[in-house]
């Protein structure tokens, strides 16, 4: 089995009309859809996150409250990603929404809070990865990939190329990601060089890459440049190519 990601959050309130305007009007979240089940004297309202993930929040008559304090084994908390904590932060604060101090996470550095919905659910905002960090992060990656012991190595490669993976290169050949290992393991290998390296963020879990490439002269093949365009995705943690293109330059002569 190989999960992808979380789909939805289902989360049961106490009173509906005032939990759904926190969620869309404070949250700003965007309604999917809204269905009341007679039957059970219910309502059912589907919220969607910019990442395509979902929360569910339903009514039910007479449900139990949630023990949030002391905290209990189970479920935790919710955890929202935003780009900047403190503006997120101020902006509940302006209505009327009690948030903690922010703190710092010890291990990755990052700015965090918390606060709670109406019916007191742990919620976090937990502040994403800058842009210089990222930038970074993925100029290592596909920098990476460029590199001899990577290029021979099929286990270096699975863990750098997402499942889904396909590559147009610069012959106007289309790669799958099974393909591209194997003919990698046979290539005759020349020095590459970045430059111009530019990330830019598509989505939360989508980035894309672009840079110009200089691949080194070896006997029987002269020097080329190329144009390259990567789009990678976080998932499961971990950022990993899912398309790559290469578009050949004409070298001066």
């Amino acid at each position: 089995m190989q999960l992808a990601r979380i789909h939805h959050v289902a989360i049961i309130c106490a009173d509906y009309a005032r939990s759904k305007r926190f969620y869309t009007e404070v949250l700003g979240l965007c309604v999917i859809a809204e269905n009341y089940r007679a039957a059970r004297d219910s309502y059912k309202l589907d919220l969607a996150l910019p990442d395509g993930s979902q929360i569910e929040l339903f009514s039910f008559p007479e449900a139990p409250a949630r023990r949030t304090r002391p905290e209990a084994q189970g479920l935790r908390h919710l955890s929202f990603e935003v780009h900047d904590v403190r503006a997120a932060a101020d902006e509940l604060a302006a209505q009327g929404i009690a948030v903690e101090p922010l703190r710092i996470d010890e291990y990755t550095g990052r700015r965090f809070t918390f606060f709670v919905d109406p019916d007191g659910l742990p919620l976090e905002l937990y502040e994403a990865a800058s842009a210089e960090d990222l930038h970074a992060l993925l100029l290592k990656l596909e920098g990476a990939l460029h590199q001899r012991e990577v290029r021979a190595s099929a286990a270096q490669l699975e863990e750098l190329l997402d499942d889904d993976f396909r590559e147009l290169g610069v012959s106007g050949t289309e790669w799958t990601r099974p393909a591209i290992i194997e003919a990698l393991r046979e290539e005759t290998f020349s020095e590459r060089t970045i430059s111009g390296f530019r990330v830019q963020r598509m989505a939360p879990d989508i980035a894309l890459a672009t840079y110009r490439a200089h691949r080194a002269a070896i006997p029987g093949r002269p020097e080329a440049d190329s144009l390259r365009s990567s789009l990678w995705r976080l998932r499961r943690g971990r950022w990993r190519m899912i398309f790559h293109q290469g578009t050949p330059l004409q070298m001066p002569t």
